[in-house]
């Protein structure tokens, strides 16, 4: 009975136009009323998953960005997870990583500024609206950063648009938007906002390249502020490795 409440697709298409309404009025504020650093961030990452069993796959990410275009990264953060599909469009993730913030302008300068150890338990439920693929993704974060811990909620609305061919194959270019809120346990109610819009490209059937621009919005108790980043991404799903293996 779960299952089907899960993959009805009634209640969320009606729900999807006041989600993506209230995720534009908050972009709208945040970019509209931030102190904005309008020099352009650099970002470069990499998207790794594959399926190691029927319903179970592992992820990957590594991150690196830098305030500004002279390549002297001052943040990494490196993230590894396994998920568990309970239904066709209805997966959980149980994941893992390491954040580390060093001072802008020098390159990895030690000792890092907050290094910080997280875990988190995510659910993540996906919808195809004709050509439109929507995502949601929960996630609820155990954040130990050294003599403090908190928690934090995220939610993460994206969607993902096949430009030239009716789905996202070898060669199909792709629009992709997402918007992610940072609700933290105490405080404010959202600490973070953070806007993606970019173009993808479908190198093969298991990689794709994808160059966007973040606006980085932090609210403070008093005021706000934003970083726009160009982002690199490369995305590779792994599972033909795997099943080359076995067989």
């Amino acid at each position: 009975m779960f299952a089907e409440y899960l993959t009805d697709m009634t209640i969320p298409k009606r729900l999807f136009p006041f989600i993506l309404a209230t995720a534009c009025l908050i972009s709208i504020h945040s970019t509209s009323n931030a102190q904005t650093d309008h020099s352009l961030g650099n970002w470069n990452a990499i998207f790794l998953k594959g399926k190691i069993a029927p319903k179970l796959a592992l992820m990957g990410e590594g991150h690196i960005r830098s305030n500004d275009y002279n390549l002297k990264y001052d943040y990494y953060e490196v993230k590894a997870g396994i998920s568990y599909s309970i239904t066709k469009n209805l997966a959980g993730l149980i994941g893992t990583g390491l954040f580390n913030t060093y001072e802008i302008g020098e390159l990895f300068e030690t000792p890092a500024l907050q290094r910080e150890f997280r875990t988190w338990l995510e659910l993540n439920f996906k919808q195809v609206f004709k050509r439109l693929n929507i995502e949601h993704r929960g996630r609820l974060e155990q954040r130990f950063i050294p003599n403090n811990y908190k928690n934090r909620l995220k939610y993460r609305l994206a969607l993902t648009l096949p430009v030239n061919k009716p789905t996202i194959v070898q060669g199909c270019i792709y629009l992709a938007v997402n918007d992610e809120l940072f609700m933290p346990q105490h405080g404010v109610v959202v600490e973070k906002n953070r806007l993606y819009g970019g173009l993808g490209y479908k190198l093969n059937g298991n990689a794709a390249l994808q160059v966007g621009c973040i606006c980085d919005t932090d609210y403070k108790p008093n005021y706000h502020t934003a970083k726009n980043f160009l982002q690199i991404a490369l995305f590779y799903d792994f599972t033909n490795l795997i099943q080359k293996k076995h067989t």
